[in-house]
């Protein structure tokens, strides 16, 4: 008997290597921060103050190294999945900066808050999730408790069909202040 054909995902093999860059960028920042509160909260002393400096200066070496490298795997994600015409998760997206590539951590490299540019904020669907980025300063917006928009064409309560015919003057509905002329004869 033959195998029955079960669904296959299109080109695993990028799904799978964009979410292991994405793991092993989100592991080393992650591990960063871990890093940068542990030496923070190191009680220093006199004696061990010329030694505490040299850690803090190695521990801030491999800070940016591992942020260099994140950055780097991050970057290196986005372009293969554009590359490969493959589209990226909303979440991905979300914490991502497009810009310069760093990881979107709320409270470290990142602050949100909530804007509504409305005249006096009256209008509450006019609420936007502001996401900035700390490293680059750079803004993403997205619109909070409002309904996605329809598609244009299921917009229309009228789907009126495509014509590549553009309608002539004589199609157009008269204005209610213009006098119609019957057409001239030849």
């Amino acid at each position: 008997m033959a195998k029955s054909k079960t669904p296959t995902v299109v080109n695993r093999h990028i799904y799978t290597r964009a979410s292991y860059l994405y793991q092993a960028a989100d592991y080393l920042v992650k591990c960063q921060n871990q890093g940068s509160t542990i030496s923070q909260d190191e009680p220093t002393k006199a004696a061990e103050c010329q030694h505490e400096s040299s850690v803090s200066d190695s521990a801030q070496l491999w800070r940016r190294a591992s942020s260099n490298t994140a950055r780097q795997m991050l970057a290196e994600m986005r372009s293969m999945t554009l590359k490969a015409q493959v589209r990226q998760s909303p979440d991905m997206k979300r914490t991502v900066c497009k810009y310069c590539d760093s990881k979107l951590v709320e409270g470290q490299t990142s602050r949100s808050y909530i804007e509504n540019a409305s005249k006096g904020g009256r209008k509450p669907w006019a609420d936007v999730l502001v996401i900035e980025c700390q490293i680059c300063k750079n803004v993403k917006r997205f619109p909070v408790s409002a309904l996605r928009q329809k598609r244009r064409h299921l917009r229309s309560s009228k789907a009126q069909p495509y014509t590549s015919v553009k309608p002539g003057k004589q199609d157009m509905p008269a204005l209610p202040n213009e006098v119609t002329k019957p057409p001239a004869a030849d």
